[in-house]
């Protein structure tokens, strides 16, 4: 019997709506962002509460702060979110590396969240980043894409590096997830790749517009593409 290491699924929500369908679905990480404000776009605090009065209290789930730039803006949006009942936080490095160091001490500020940094794959990170991000006390690493109109993670990244990406962020005891407009056809040849989780948006809904609300009809088809490729490896 060959078993593959676990690869859960990420989804992303805006609403309550949305929160209601995926909650009995069985998702691995159910992650609050408004797609609308950008490619990690926030929702507010109290919708966010909102989505997890109807969300069992065990299900894992994760927000962006927003498309934030200025580190100190970084580290308030990264407090408040802290305030509230969810297991991870995301911060997407939109700023220069040279500031990296400057977000060292955030981890003091939300001691009981894991916090999560996301990479951009159209920016054509260096694997380096792996160590430095490991160095500034992150937990994880996802890589996504900010520009969500011209292809997707792996238009811009090869699977051998993106193979690297995973490797190099596990040696580093860093969880790696991979995004970024990811199709129902990614789902093989990425998990494959081992990451630790893959996460969907605009595949779940109405004409794959990540805008849009989510389909029921997608979200099945995608949970039930993930779940047997899952079963074939399995046996």
């Amino acid at each position: 019997m060959y078993h593959l290491s676990q690869t859960k699924i990420l989804t992303s929500i805006k609403s309550l709506k949305e929160a209601m369908l995926v909650s009995n679905k069985g998702i691995d990480i159910i992650d609050f962002k408004n797609p609308a404000l950008g490619t990690l776009g926030a929702l507010p605090i109290d919708k966010i509460k909102s989505c997890l009065k109807v969300i069992p209290s065990e299900q894992l789930t994760s927000a962006t702060i927003g498309d934030i730039y200025d580190i100190e803006e970084i580290k308030k949006k990264t407090f408040f979110l802290s305030k509230i009942e969810i297991d991870f936080i995301k911060i997407g490095f939109f700023f220069d590396e040279k500031n990296f160091k400057n977000l060292f001490n955030i981890k003091k500020i939300v001691k009981n969240k894991k916090i999560i940094a996301i990479l951009f794959a159209d920016k054509k990170p260096k694997l380096n980043l792996i160590k430095e991000i490991k160095k500034i006390n992150f937990d994880g690493v996802l890589i996504d894409t900010q520009d969500k109109e011209n292809g997707n993670l792996r238009d811009y990244l090869t699977n051998s590096e993106i193979k690297d990406f995973v490797k190099f962020s596990k040696k580093e005891n860093l969880t790696i997830g991979l995004a970024g407009s990811l199709t129902i056809n990614d789902i093989e040849p990425l998990r494959k790749l081992h990451p630790d989780y893959l996460g969907f948006r605009g595949a779940l809904c109405n004409s794959n517009e990540r805008k849009d609300d989510i389909c029921e009809i997608s979200l099945n088809r995608v949970l039930s593409k993930f779940r047997s490729f899952v079963f074939q490896k399995a046996i």
